[in-house]
C-alpha cells in the first residue's frame, strides 16, 4: 500500500488514492467545492491541503469549521492523528473564556470550531483572519442564507493575505440556485464531484445492502387516516377560496409567513382569519403526518396537546366533527403503529443473529424518539440510547459527544437519533442503519445513509407504511438525488475558469 508523503504528515497515515490526489492538486490552485460520497476521505484531502498551506506559509494558521460540536471534536481527533506539528489542534468552544481564546488563537496552527463561535470572535476582534491560509468548510451545503458560514467566509476572503477555501460535502442539494449560492459563498473556481459509480471511487466503497420493509394500516387506522385527510381537504378548500393554493407543507409554511407579514401591514379581520385558518391546517397536516409515519403514541400525545391549547385555530379544530371522529378512533385504539411492531421484530432478529451488532435508528420527530426507546429497551440484547439536540430539555453538546463515544465503545448498541445525528458523524462501529421514515430531502437521505458503511459491509433498512406519505417522501428524495448528481456533473464540466490540464501532473507525493 502506498501512502501520501509530506513533512507535515505523519508517515504511513493517509493511503494514497488517485482521486484524492487529483482533488488536492486542484485545491492547491483554487478555492474548491468538493463533493464526495460519505466515507471516501474528504477529511484526508482537507488534512493534506492543510499540510501544504502550513508548509507554504509557515507563519499562518488553518481554520476548520463544522456545524456541530460532535463534528468539531471528530475533526480535532482526525487532524491530531495525522498532522506532524508540535502545536496541539485547538478546539474552540464557548466554554473557554473570551480572553483565553484570544491568547490561544495566536499560538495555534490548526483551529477547529463551529462557525458561530468564530463569527463572534472575529466580530469582537479576538481572532484576526489575515494570517489564516486555509479555511476548511465541512458540510458546506449549509453555506446559504443566514447561517454563519457565509458571514465568516466573506470576512475571511477580504482580510486574509493568502485566502484559500475548501468546501466539503456529500450532498449539496438538487436546487441549482442553492448549489450556485454555495459555490459563490465558497468563492469556488473549481467543482470536483465523484459519485459511487465512478471506477476511481467504486473500489474503495464498502458493500451496502438495501432492504425495504413495507407495513400497512389495519382497517381502524385507515378509517382514522381518511377522516384526517377529509378534514385537511376541507381546510385546503377554504384556503383556495382566498387564492391560497397549497400542495406541500413548505407551501403552507410560506403562506403562513406571508399572511403574518400582511397582518402586520393591514389590520384586516379577513387576514386574521386566514392566519388562523393556515394554523389550523398546519395542525391537521402535522396530526396526519404523525399518524401516517410515526406512532400511535405520538399522535395521541399531540391530540392531548391540541385539546389543552387556547389558540383560536386549536379550539376550532377540536370542535371539528370530522377531526373528532379520527380522534375517537385513535384514542380508543389498543394497538400500536405497524412500523413499531415491524421495528421490534427487526431489532430482535438483529441481536439474535449477532449480539455484537450496532444499530443506528433515525427518526425525525423527537416526540416519537422517546416512544421508540421505550419499545426497544425491553428487547433481549438491545441496549438503546438516545441522541437528540440541545433544545427543549435535550442533550448538551458535551453530552452528545459522550453519547456517541459510549455507543462507539459498545456501552450501548442501538443509537436512536433525531436529525442531530444525521450530519457528518463518523461512527465506524455501526453495522446497520434503520430509517424509521423516509424524508423528502435528498441531503438528509444521503447523510443518513452515510453514517454506516465506511469500514465494512453494512445494511440499510427503510421502513415504509403503504398508502401514506412515506412512499411519496421516499420517491421524492430519490428523484432529487438523481437531479443533484446531474446538476453537479454539468457544473463540473462547465467550470473552466482555470486551466487544470496540468494539475494532475503536479508534484504532490
Amino acid at each position: 500500500m502506498e501512502f501520501f508523503s509530506h513533512p507535515l504528515i505523519k508517515e504511513a497515515t493517509i493511503e494514497k488514492r488517485e482521486y484524492q490526489e487529483k482533488i488536492l492538486n486542484i485545491a492547491l490552485k483554487a478555492n474548491t467545492l468538493c463533493v464526495l460520497p460519505t466515507g471516501t476521505g474528504k477529511t484526508a484531502i482537507a488534512i493534506l491541503l492543510a499540510a501544504h498551506r502550513l508548509a507554504e506559509y509557515p507563519r499562518s494558521s488553518v481554520l476548520v469549521l463544522a456545524p456541530t460540536r460532535p463534528l468539531v471534536e471528530q475533526h480535532k481527533r482526525a487532524f491530531e492523528s495525522v498532522l506532524n506539528i508540535v502545536e496541539p489542534v485547538l478546539l474552540v468552544t464557548g466554554k473557554i473564556k473570551p480572553e483565553e481564546r484570544e491568547a490561544l488563537y495566536k499560538e495555534a496552527r490548526v483551529i477547529v470550531a463551529t462557525p458561530q463561535t468564530i463569527l463572534n470572535d472575529v466580530s469582537c476582534g479576538r481572532l484576526e483572519l489575515s494570517e489564516v491560509s486555509l479555511v476548511v468548510v465541512d458540510e458546506c451545503h449549509r453555506s446559504v442564507k443566514k447561517y454563519a458560514y457565509p458571514q465568516v467566509l466573506e470576512k475571511y476572503f477580504i482580510k486574509s493575505k493568502w485566502p484559500r477555501i475548501l468546501g466539503l460535502t456529500a450532498s449539496p442539494g438538487s436546487d441549482i440556485s442553492r448549489i450556485e449560492e454555495v459555490k459563490r459563498t465558497l468563492h469556488a473556481d473549481a467543482v470536483e464531484i465523484y459519485t459511487e459509480d465512478e471506477p476511481d471511487i467504486k473500489k474503495y466503497m464498502k458493500q451496502v445492502d438495501l432492504e425495504w420493509q413495507h407495513v400497512e394500516f389495519d382497517d381502524e387506522l385507515k378509517k382514522a387516516q381518511e377522516y384526517l385527510k377529509a378534514a385537511l381537504r376541507d381546510c385546503l378548500s377554504k384556503l383556495k377560496e382566498f387564492n391560497i393554493n397549497i400542495y406541500t407543507k413548505k407551501d403552507l409554511i410560506e403562506a403562513q409567513h406571508k399572511a403574518r407579514m400582511e397582518v402586520g401591514k393591514k389590520k384586516n379581520p379577513i387576514l386574521y382569519y386566514i392566519v388562523s385558518l393556515i394554523a389550523e391546517t398546519l395542525k391537521l397536516w402535522y396530526a396526519l403526518e404523525l399518524l401516517e409515519i410515526q406512532s400511535i403514541g405520538a399522535v395521541k400525545k399531540y391530540i392531548e396537546k391540541l385539546e389543552g391549547e387556547k389558540s383560536r385555530s386549536a379550539k376550532r379544530l377540536v370542535k371539528n366533527e370530522t377531526f373528532n371522529k379520527a380522534c375517537e378512533i385513535i384514542k380508543n385504539y389498543k394497538g400500536e403503529h405497524p412500523k413499531i411492531l415491524k421495528l421490534r421484530e427487526i431489532v430482535s432478529n438483529i441481536f439474535k443473529e449477532d449480539e455484537n451488532a450496532r444499530v443506528i435508528l433515525f427518526s425525525h420527530y423527537r416526540d416519537n424518539i422517546e416512544n421508540l426507546y421505550e419499545n426497544l429497551k425491553g428487547i433481549d440484547g438491545c441496549r438503546p440510547c438516545v441522541l437528540i439536540g440541545q433544545s427543549k430539555h435535550g442533550l448538551s453538546q458535551k453530552q452528545q459527544v459522550s453519547m456517541i463515544r459510549d455507543f462507539d465503545a459498545g456501552t450501548f448498541n442501538c443509537l436512536i437519533t433525531s436529525p442531530v445525528g444525521e450530519e457528518g458523524l463518523h461512527i465506524p462501529s455501526a453495522d446497520i442503519a434503520i430509517l424509521y421514515e423516509p424524508v423528502p430531502s435528498e441531503i438528509r437521505m444521503i447523510q443518513r445513509r452515510g453514517r454506516v458503511g465506511r469500514t465494512k459491509t453494512v445494511k440499510i433498512i427503510f421502513l415504509i407504511t403503504k398508502g401514506t406519505r412515506d412512499e411519496a417522501n421516499y420517491y421524492i428524495s430519490q428523484r432529487k438525488e438523481r437531479k443533484m448528481k446531474k446538476i453537479l456533473k454539468e457544473m463540473k464540466e462547465n467550470t473552466n475558469l482555470l486551466n487544470w490540464s496540468g494539475a494532475a501532473n503536479n508534484s504532490v507525493q
